[in-house]
């Protein structure tokens, strides 16, 4: 099944860390290059916007959100940064104990720390360079976990799902363009 959908919003949404939404299940479709689109690919949308200068930016990104509390928990973003590189960032909610960052993984690879650059209303982010190694492990892997702590000690643990990855990156690459 092939889905994409024009988006109607502003390019807010295209941020490094913002909302986009869950995906679930389908493959990608390029739209007119025009327009903003969102593409779901297995649990990842790639969202872009029209071209600037001939370029367009395009990011990935994976939503947890709670049944329970109906909200948004975890955003895991890939995209570049404004110099070009390659970055991830995990945007967590407030109550986050900030000192302590949060705690990545991929599947069974070495866990790393990544320190929090900034808490607004919508959570705090911690951004990662995206190196070749590491996308290499995401493509291979099930899942990648984040721990953080909240305020109150407690651990927060997270797991995004790599399902469909390797399609959502290639298709991310070429609508990056």
């Amino acid at each position: 099944m092939k889905t994409v959908v024009t988006l109607t919003a502003v390019a807010a949404a295209l941020s490094i860390g913002s909302h986009i939404g869950h995906a679930a299940g389908s493959s990608a479709h390029s739209a007119d290059a025009g327009q903003f689109t969102r593409q779901v690919i297995g649990d990842w949308v790639v969202a872009c916007a029209p071209p600037n200068d001939g370029h367009r930016s395009c990011m990935m990104t994976q939503t947890l959100s709670s049944r329970k509390l109906k909200k948004t928990v975890s955003v895991f973003t890939i995209g570049k940064d404004r110099a070009g590189k390659l970055k991830a960032s995990i945007r967590l909610p407030i109550g986050v104990a900030l000192p302590a960052g949060v705690i990545v993984g991929i599947e069974n690879q070495k866990r790393f720390a990544v320190p929090y650059s900034a808490c607004h209303r919508i959570g705090c982010f911690a951004p990662f360079d995206l190196t070749e190694p590491m996308l290499g492990q995401l493509r291979n892997a099930s899942k990648v976990s984040a721990v953080a702590q909240s305020v109150s000690n407690q651990a927060l643990n997270l797991n995004f799902s790599t399902r469909g990855f390797p399609a959502a990156y290639e298709t991310y690459l070429k609508e990056s363009r």
